[in-house]
């Protein structure tokens, strides 16, 4: 699982303190830097590209107003906001907020299932990459129980080419039986769990 690294921009030391001291707790993580003023914001964002960025509104910078969709674009960025104003979170369409009296556990338990769907959709985009189109076709065939003969002939293909494409999946997912590529197959949305037999 890749380090994921975090930012913090805040003007007050006591909060920045206090975040870098609770954030400690996440495994696999990294607070890089922290930053106080807010004519910093873009430029260091940019520059180190964090995974999340944890910021005061108040130090949101007025000459970059649509922070998500800038940094997001690049690299897929966090954010969270600290605030005492909740609605602030659906205003600014960020994905998370911590309330300046949240506890320990409340901010920890935000930051880690921010850091899960983050690494779950790591894991989904690289695995979407592995096989081919034509492949995700043939293992939907597969999780759905049809045999080779049977794949072949919906896909006016010949047995030899299934099964030369089952080959091919198999290597490049280190998946082996059946069941484990229905499960790959269902994870991946190849095919809804109704559809299995």
């Amino acid at each position: 699982m890749a380090r994921s690294t975090i930012l913090i921009a805040e003007n007050s030391f006591l909060i920045r303190k206090g975040l870098r001291s609770t954030l400690h707790s996440l495994e696999n993580t990294e607070i890089v830097q922290s930053i106080d003023n807010k004519d910093d914001v873009c430029k260091i964002v940019n520059q180190i590209k964090p995974d999340i960025l944890i910021i005061n509104p108040e130090l949101l910078p007025t000459n970059c107003p649509d922070l998500k969709r800038n940094f997001k674009n690049g690299n897929k960025l966090s954010l969270i906001l600290i605030s005492d104003q909740k609605n602030i979170k659906e205003e600014l369409k960020a994905d998370g907020y911590i309330h300046y009296l949240d506890g320990k556990n409340t901010i920890l338990d935000l930051l880690q299932e921010i850091l899960n769907e983050k690494n779950q959709n790591s894991i989904t985009d690289k695995n979407a990459d592995v096989i081919s189109a034509r492949e995700k076709n043939i293992l939907k065939h597969i999780a759905l129980g049809l045999t080779n003969k049977e794949i072949a002939d919906q896909l006016f293909i010949s047995i030899h080419t299934v099964v030369t494409h089952r080959k091919n999946i198999t290597q490049k997912l280190g998946i082996k039986s059946v069941s484990g590529l229905t499960v790959y197959a269902i994870l991946h949305k190849l095919i809804s769990m109704d559809e299995v037999k």
